[in-house]
């Protein structure tokens, strides 16, 4: 076979023997066809089948090299990882010995190497202001990010300043039980300023606990700080999340529901709606408005009048974000703003309002040279116009005789205006962009890509109230608005002598 060694020779030999068959096959061939044998055929046959023989005994042999190349490469990966380790360590002014070099291998890092608690809340608070100097994603409001830290700086009351890689599930689980025992705003009640956690824990009777689903907010923030620390894990030592997943139940979830027909009945035969006097010109509209439109507290006391516009010879409101020209905000204000870029979103005006006279009003506002649809409602608060609002409905609806605070507030004539709509049989996907949620099916999303009132306008007027309800609402051309003024000190009279 002209090999040097046997298991060559074998090799080339195989294919021989496979291809034996073939060789009486075409010899048969000839001969039935009377062609006459080359003399140099079976040579010829057989320093082919050798050349493809030795071929494939090359593919082998290379194929056994190429593999043994890769186990060194595989082999060097660590290797050359912790040289680089070592080469940074040195260049850092870092490299004192073998413990040193240990420490830079490993991860996550010992608790004690960790920061402490307070550190990394310091740099998370710290990021929201590099999102708002040059990032994409729009930073938290000033009452927001002071409720970040408030929540955040709980732990450190409850548990202590910790190390962060110290902090486990148990001890998430420890502190998550503590937040269900505390009584609610504790760091504004005056009952427990001054006070520590253990103090106000250990006050008998207990005071009423704050619900669950503000405790889970607690966990969630906190959450959300180690969410961002793993993004930069290297930084931080730590490789796990210990507050994921705590107050996700569904006794967590705020329990909120529709007004019943009952409770209507009640909030719209207050003194104020049988007598037709109102104290401010929210104190009327804010309701109706809510119940036909479906939209958010917020978004309804920062409307503007240059908001109510007609598309397509329909009358709309643009819920947006966009500040009525040549208006200046004081410092410390609030500007407009929407919970989700989905909020941005045009609702054809309910004919109901149409009836009430919204617009109407509307257009008499816009003659006396007013701005807002509610001037009454300053802007130059943090909390926004909604902060007056907020507290007159609270004080509302107590007076009406709804004392269930966590069952029904403001945002129930939401639920009621998304409830009746699915339950007449109007489909999510065209109820998504009349409230601003984001559509969930493919088809809604081109469906309402355009501003297209004509197609809005049918979902909008599917929502009907009971008659004898609506017929409770007196239109504005018959009520009264006194606002009440605050009383003036008298000018002190300054002596003549």
């Amino acid at each position: 076979m002209e090999t040097e060694k046997r298991r060559e020779a074998i090799i080339c030999a195989l294919p021989l023997l496979l291809d034996r068959p073939h060789l009486w096959a075409a010899l048969r061939e000839m001969s039935a066809n009377d062609e006459p044998i080359p003399p140099d055929y079976f040579k010829l046959w057989q320093l082919q089948l050798l050349e493809t023989a030795k071929l494939k005994m090359t593919i082998v042999q290379l194929k056994e090299e190429l593999e043994s190349q890769q186990e060194q490469i595989w082999q060097m990966v660590p290797k050359k990882r912790a040289e680089n380790v070592v080469k940074q360590a040195y260049v850092t002014g870092q490299l004192n010995g073998k413990n040193i070099v240990e420490e830079r291998l490993e991860f996550p890092w010992a608790a004690e190497r960790t920061a402490q608690f307070s550190v990394l809340l310091q740099s998370y608070m710290a990021h929201f202001s590099y999102r708002a100097e040059g990032g994409r994603k729009k930073p938290p409001g000033a009452k927001t990010l002071e409720g970040y830290q408030k929540d955040l700086e709980m732990f450190i009351a409850a548990m202590g300043d910790m190390n962060i890689g110290a902090i486990d599930r148990d001890v998430a689980g420890q502190y998550f039980s503590i937040l269900k025992k505390l009584p609610p705003n504790i760091t504004r009640a005056e009952a427990y300023r001054g006070k520590t956690i253990a103090q106000i824990l250990a006050i008998k009777p207990p005071p009423p606990p704050q619900s669950e689903y503000n405790a889970s907010k607690k966990m969630e923030r906190a959450s959300g700080m180690f969410k961002w620390a793993l993004e930069e894990k290297r930084k931080w030592g730590i490789d796990s999340n210990p507050f994921v997943g705590f107050g996700q139940s569904g006794d967590a979830v705020k329990t909120r529901r529709p007004f019943t027909p009952d409770e209507l009945w009640k909030l719209l035969t207050t003194p104020q709606f049988i007598s037709k006097k109102f104290p401010m010109s929210y104190a009327y509209w804010l309701m109706p408005l809510a119940i036909f439109t479906g939209a958010r507290l917020g978004e309804l006391c920062q409307l503007d009048l240059k908001d109510f516009i007609e598309v397509e010879g329909i009358p709309c409101i643009d819920i947006n974000d966009i500040e009525a020209p040549d208006l200046d905000v004081p410092v410390g204000g609030r500007k407009k703003r929407v919970k989700t870029k989905n909020a941005r979103r045009l609702v054809p005006v309910h004919g109901e309002l149409i009836r009430i006279g919204l617009l109407d009003y509307v257009s008499e506002m816009r003659a006396k040279g007013e701005v807002h649809l509610f001037p009454e409602l300053s802007r130059a608060r943090r909390d926004g116009p909604a902060h007056a609002a907020s507290n007159w409905f609270q004080r509302y609806r107590k007076s009406a005789g709804l004392e269930a605070k966590q069952e029904t507030v403001f945002h129930s004539f939401r639920h009621l205006f998304i409830t009746t709509l699915l339950n007449n049989d109007v489909s999510p996907h065209q109820v998504a962009p009349i409230v601003g949620h984001e559509a969930d099916l493919i088809t809604g999303q081109v469906y309402w890509e355009k501003r297209d009132a004509s197609k809005r306008k049918p979902t909008v007027d599917a929502f009907v109230l009971p008659v004898e309800i609506a017929a409770l609402i007196p239109p504005i051309h018959d009520v009264m608005i006194t606002p009440r003024r605050v009383a003036r000190k008298p000018k002190e009279v300054k002596n003549s002598s």
